[in-house]
């Protein structure tokens, strides 16, 4: 099964992602393929939309995170993002990884820098 939203796609749907961030909206995970995949510093792995749901969840939660991106280098399948995201402890420097096909985000791969 494809993602919620099949209408928007490649970067429009990278972007999107980090609007839905920003608004403390867990529905990003409906811009991710049912099977998407997320990855992140210390080993962190995050499998299917119901466990990206959760994990958008909890982040938003504890977080507050209010993106902003820099840049979006665009090389279909994949899109490499790097954004500032200020939250209420500190800012975070991050380059994000996409991978985006038909059904979705495949996989996100987060890079962090404090």
């Amino acid at each position: 099964m494809g993602a919620l939203d099949p209408h928007i796609q490649g970067a429009d749907r990278v972007r999107e992602v980090f609007a839905r961030v920003g608004r403390g909206d867990p529905g990003a995970a409906d811009l991710y393929a049912e099977d998407g995949v997320i990855t992140y510093a210390g080993g962190g792995r995050v499998e299917g939309r119901a466990a990206i749901r959760a994990f958008y969840e909890q982040m938003i939660g504890t977080l507050h995170p209010q993106p902003h991106v820099q840049a979006v280098l665009e090389a279909p399948p994949l899109y490499v993002v790097v954004l500032d995201v200020p939250t209420e402890a500190t800012v975070y420097r991050a380059v994000d990884l996409f991978e985006v096909d038909d059904t979705g985000i495949r996989r996100l791969e987060i890079y962090t820098q404090t």
